[in-house]
């Protein structure tokens, strides 16, 4: 059973935050965390303290120059 619709929306929010995106050795984009329920949710419990709103603002750190401090 692959992650589902609410896990997706919250690890697509823990990303735009800024949380990493697992890759390859090859540098490519690593999805196995939707591929199932149980990998959604260790994605989502290794990164949730990207969820923590910084200085009020929905840009990523990279984004405006800033450095997350979690």
């Amino acid at each position: 059973m692959s992650a589902t619709e609410k896990q997706i929306k919250f690890i697509d929010d823990l990303q735009t935050n800024g949380a990493p995106i697992p890759c390859d050795d090859h540098g490519n984009p690593d999805d196995s965390m939707f591929e199932s329920v149980s990998a959604a949710h260790e994605y989502i419990r290794a990164n949730r303290q990207y969820m923590k709103k910084f200085d009020g603002t929905k840009m990523r750190a990279d984004e405006y120059g800033g450095v997350y401090n979690a």
